[in-house]
């Protein structure tokens, strides 16, 4: 279940942020026809952990393995009609081991590492561009960045 209307309960999404050679690892997804992109990881399960839920993401989006470290930042999405909340918790994460390849989910379109300057007009959910930004060039961010929510 990802998102229960009727019994009004936030779905939790965890994500990893992996940056090598001051570029920040990217997936993207296509759902209607659009493209927009995320911080790698996704939902997690009934009695799996934060870590647990993100390193099984990482291994199904992008089959590689990571080491999850330490907490970054957190925000919620809201949607203001009541139909969506998630609770969005990012860890920064390193590199292990494994072959980077597209996962077989439908939405799965693309991966990459992108700068700063690249991240800037990307469509970017939750639209936490500029606060990826910083946590790339090294100047930190707050630990809770809002309630954010973008159509």
């Amino acid at each position: 279940m990802i998102f229960d209307t009727i019994n009004k309960t936030v779905r939790v999404r965890v994500a990893g942020i992996l940056i090598q050679n001051g570029a920040l690892l990217l997936i993207a997804h296509k759902k209607r026809g659009e493209i927009y992109w995320l911080l790698p990881g996704g939902g997690v399960g009934y009695g799996e952990s934060l870590v647990q839920a993100l390193e099984r993401e990482f291994r199904e989006e992008l089959g590689i393995r990571v080491s999850v470290e330490r907490f970054a930042c957190m925000s919620d999405a809201i949607e203001p009609h009541g139909r969506r909340h998630i609770l969005n918790i990012a860890f920064h994460c390193s590199y292990r081991d494994g072959e980077y390849r597209l996962g077989r989910e439908r939405r799965l379109c693309d991966y990459g590492f992108f700068t700063p300057e690249e991240m800037a007009g990307m469509r970017l959910y939750p639209p936490i561009n500029e606060t990826l930004s910083s946590i790339v060039e090294q100047r930190g961010c707050e630990p809770y960045l809002g309630s954010l929510w973008r159509m």
